[in-house]
């Protein structure tokens, strides 16, 4: 079950809420790499991080008025690995109750989509709105054996040369006041 979700407004490393839109891929990059290791760096057993991306996702399907349409995002996905395929459901419950630490909230799920034996758990930063999964893979439906997953995604953010034309421009816009 995958989910591609656009969100515009951003913070950056240190916390502090920035203007929508002026995230770029290395930084959205950065922060989704650092909310994985929220999850994963004190699960037990340790599992092996197994990178896919970062993919750049866009045009972002959220849209104002105020912004190009050429928005992009970026979207991490690990496999973890290195693990028997039995821990896969605890995996996806420790990354949850990880973000939830960290005070991040449910996008969706319910109580039957953790106690089952392939939970999957679908969250969110705030206030920077990038966009969290867990799911458990099934490997062996009768033995209760899975594969965790987890995917980050950013919120939108300009592409490089329209970050610099848009930013070129509104101090020219301010100047000729």
């Amino acid at each position: 079950m995958t989910f591609t979700v656009a969100a515009c407004g951003t913070q950056d490393d240190d916390g502090e809420k920035a203007k929508q839109g002026t995230r770029n891929e290395q930084q959205a990059t950065a922060r989704a790499e650092a909310i994985i290791h929220q999850a994963v760096d004190a699960m037990s057993p340790q599992p092996t991080l197994e990178r896919f991306g970062p993919a750049t996702v866009g045009p972002c399907i959220a849209r104002d008025d105020s912004r190009s349409d050429d928005r992009l995002q970026v979207t991490l996905f690990y496999k973890l690995t290195g693990v028997p395929g039995s821990e896969a459901k605890n995996l996806v419950l420790q990354a949850r109750d990880a973000w939830l630490k960290q005070g991040y909230t449910y996008n969706s799920s319910d109580e039957e989509d953790m106690s089952g034996p392939f939970p999957w758990v679908s969250m969110r930063t705030e206030p920077d709105d990038f966009w969290m999964e867990g799911i458990t893979g099934v490997l062996d439906r009768a033995k209760g054996e899975g594969l965790a997953t987890l995917k980050v995604t950013s919120p939108c953010f300009l592409p490089p040369d329209e970050g610099k034309a848009s930013r070129a421009s509104s101090s020219a816009t301010s100047r000729s006041r």
